[in-house]
């Protein structure tokens, strides 16, 4: 019997908090601590930030205590994903909610409509945030280790 399961929206939960994913993910938050992302909402005008046409961006989680553009703003919120052992089985994750990020990702926010922000190239663009490669070098430099 084959059993498919259709990914779970993660939308309406609660996110996290980067602080969370820095639990299993330290080289990834440092690259984001220091990002634009983590800055997103701090770098709108103060009469700004107030506004949904803006905060919807530059702060999709904060409403919920969040600020700025978080590891699940882009990634989707982990409260059916972020457990250990769901992160250990990729497609268990994707199937929680766990969202691939790529160029139709950032479009959502990296558009036309953007006012401060010229044409997007995602090719320029994308090593100023990739962290997935940092994550990966670290597991291998624990395992050479011999740590977890």
């Amino acid at each position: 019997m084959l059993l498919l399961l259709a990914p779970i929206p993660a939308r309406g939960l609660d996110p996290l908090g980067a602080e969370t994913c820095k639990a299993c993910h330290p080289a990834a938050y440092e690259i984001w601590k220091e990002s634009a992302h983590a800055r997103a909402l701090a770098a709108l005008p103060e009469r700004s930030r107030g506004d949904a046409r803006c905060t919807v961006c530059h702060a999709p989680e904060g409403q919920k205590g969040q600020g700025g553009v978080t590891c699940e703003s882009c990634h989707g919120n982990g409260q059916l994903y972020a457990r250990r052992y769901v992160m250990r089985d990729r497609e268990l994750a994707r199937a929680l909610g766990l969202q691939d990020v790529g160029e139709k990702s950032c479009l959502r926010c990296h558009d036309e409509s953007t006012p401060s922000l010229g044409k997007w190239d995602h090719a320029r663009k994308l090593p100023l945030i990739q962290h997935g490669e940092a994550e990966r070098e670290a597991r291998r430099a624990a395992a050479a280790a011999g740590r977890p």
